[in-house]
């Protein structure tokens, strides 16, 4: 048998035929002869590597997908400290690039001649990365987060006369019941269940069409001409259902963008990850509290010097929504020393929260501010003093109060040794600029940079190394004799959403219901970017390359493992740890439903 193509007005498609008998075998040119025909392609073509080769490229390609991705997420987190463009960046670009290596892991897999075949892998790493990024984080932000449970509630706030020097959430401190420990989470996690649902609808389009037109159990011992003509077939009904879909998915994506849009001028979970980022920032020491507020302190004072009225500029809606974003920022700084939790903090610790927040002020300056901000001269401020002072520093561009500089040559420690008698003295060492020690404003162009930076290459490096990947997952397929689609389910989403599962881990591990809910909000959006972005693509590749939808088993895989997460969210509040193990053992129930509809009920 030779593999020819056939050449049709929409696609080639590969078709098995018999050689006829005066008709001389061809010789297959060899591997040298083809990187000749390509001398531009860096990459080794699959089928010329032997299975240690195979192995080393896909652990390498994955290395440079997993770098990709963390790119791309620190860039966008990178943004997030840009106030004028954090909204956009939480509710827009970060969920449609936290989406873009599963958006080209798909793409790419519906692009080659042998598309049909090869998209299995597309499949794989789309469904691999929804139900991944459900159970496996999901089952980590549980294990990390959880708290004591009491009369079924979990234990968040300290009780009244609890001691606060040896009361912990979990108690005792490692706890692993599996009855008495869990999490709580905000309304927001209900209703991002109900999108993950609704946005399933582009699944059901397609799959109903398919369930429709595709004869089950599927026919065995056909020729490759009776397969072909059933795939043209079946191409030919699903291939307006697919338009529909795309629409559908596309009307969809756009909802939820401008869902994540409205959500980030309240307070919901994409201004608390706005707030969050700031807040890593500034004890990082990448930013400052006036380089947070460069971009609001300009605006201000322009609204200012045009209207002239201090009151009016302030009282403005914007000014509020900044107001309560610092509120969120500067909390963490202010409870860090409010120990008792009598909302006041004296003078020593006001200095320690001005060193936290990235500003070098003198203790006489501070010693001015700390005294204005204490207006009943108390000796200690409040919350609301402390933050009306902070602003009133970070706004005013005209303050005389002298910053501390550090120098521009460090000490060197062995100064302080003694020199042995003709030994050279030690030079000074310069001191590394960081973005703290800049103004705000080139803090905020040098943020801008960075992050352009690394999302540009991040991109970059994803569509370079989407395509090769994808032809190798599905070499190394043919090699094992297992469908690439169960090699992409489980390798794919290692290299695509590894920095989700992080961040999710990062976030439920500080053990309140905010973290908790930011934590699986970002789960939850991403399955919903899957359905949405990730699923366009699919459905245009249908439509486009004219392929027929043969992944029934795997679609409805899919969507049983996102209906029982969303019904365990919508009807169950708190999730216990044995909730955790259940949502744990969905992602190896995922791959057992496929190949059980595959191989006995016989499904596609």
């Amino acid at each position: 048998w030779l593999k020819l193509f056939q050449f049709d007005s929409k696609s080639f498609t590969a078709v098995d035929r018999p050689v006829p008998s005066n008709m001389v075998e061809p010789s297959f040119a060899t591997a040298a002869d083809r990187a000749a025909q390509d001398p531009f392609n860096p990459f080794p073509a699959p089928e010329n590597c032997n299975m240690a080769q195979i192995i080393f490229l896909t652990g390498m390609y994955g290395y440079v997908l997993f770098q990709a991705s963390n790119l791309i997420s620190d860039g966008s987190e990178l943004l997030l400290l840009v106030p004028a463009a954090a909204p956009v960046v939480g509710s827009v670009v970060l969920p449609i690039l936290g989406a873009v290596p599963d958006g080209m892991m798909v793409l790419f897999s519906g692009l080659g001649p042998d598309a049909q075949n090869q998209v299995s892998v597309g499949v794989g790493a789309l469904a691999g990365s929804t139900v991944m990024l459900l159970t496996l984080p999901w089952f980590l932000a549980i294990l990390a987060g959880r708290v004591s449970l009491k009369d079924g509630k979990p234990t968040y706030h300290r009780p009244a006369g609890a001691d606060p020097t040896t009361w912990d959430k979990l108690d005792p401190p490692g706890n692993l019941s599996l009855i008495h420990t869990g999490i709580g989470y905000g309304p927001e996690i209900v209703q991002n269940a109900w999108t993950m649902l609704y946005t399933m609808l582009g699944y059901v389009i397609i799959q109903g069409s398919a369930f429709v037109v595709d004869k089950m159990p599927k026919p065995v011992d056909l020729s490759a001409v009776q397969e072909h003509h059933i795939l043209k077939h079946e191409a030919r009904y699903e291939n307006s259902f697919a338009l529909g879909g795309l629409f559908v998915c596309i009307g969809f994506f756009m909802w939820y963008l401008w869902k994540m849009w409205k959500e980030s001028q309240g307070s919901g979970a994409v201004s608390d990850a706005i707030a969050e980022s700031t807040i890593q920032a500034m004890r990082e020491g990448t930013l400052t509290l006036r380089g947070a507020m460069a971009s609001f302190r300009d605006a201000q004072w322009s609204s200012m010097c045009k209207k002239g009225d201090l009151n009016e500029v302030l009282l403005s809606k914007e000014s509020m929504d900044e107001v309560r974003r610092m509120c969120k920022v500067l909390a963490p700084f202010f409870a860090h020393y409010d120990l008792n939790g009598d909302n006041a903090i004296d003078f020593e610790e006001f200095r320690m929260i001005f060193k936290d927040v990235g500003e070098n002020l003198s203790r006489d300056a501070q010693n001015a501010m700390f005294k204005a901000a204490d207006t009943n001269r108390s000796g200690d401020i409040s919350f609301e003093e402390f933050v009306a002072c902070l602003m009133s520093f970070a706004l005013d561009p005209n303050t005389n109060l002298q910053e501390t500089k550090k120098p521009k040559y460090a000490t060197n420690p062995n100064n302080y040794l003694k020199n042995e008698e003709g030994e050279e003295e030690e030079e000074e060492e310069d001191v590394p600029e960081d973005l703290a020690d800049l103004e705000p404003e080139e803090q905020q162009k040098r943020i801008k940079i960075r992050a352009a930076y690394k999302m540009a290459l991040g991109t970059l490096l994803v569509l370079i190394f989407s395509d090769p990947m994808v032809d190798l997952l599905s070499e190394l397929g043919v090699r094992l004799d297992v469908s690439a689609f169960y090699i992409s389910f489980v390798l794919a989403p290692l290299a695509s959403n590894a920095s989700e599962l992080v961040a999710a881990y990062n976030y439920a591990k500080k053990r309140t219901c905010k973290s908790i809910t930011t934590s699986l909000s970002t789960l939850e959006g991403a399955a919903i970017m899957n359905n949405t972005f990730c699923l366009a693509i699919f459905l245009a590749l249908v439509y486009f390359q004219n392929l027929a939808w043969e992944f029934s088993a795997e679609t409805i895989a899919i969507m049983l493992i996102q209906v029982m997460i969303a019904l365990s969210c919508v009807f169950r509040r708190v999730h216990r740890l044995l909730d955790a193990f259940f949502i744990l053992s969905l992602y190896p129930l995922c791959l057992a439903t496929v190949y059980v509809l595959e191989n006995y009920v016989g499904w596609d």
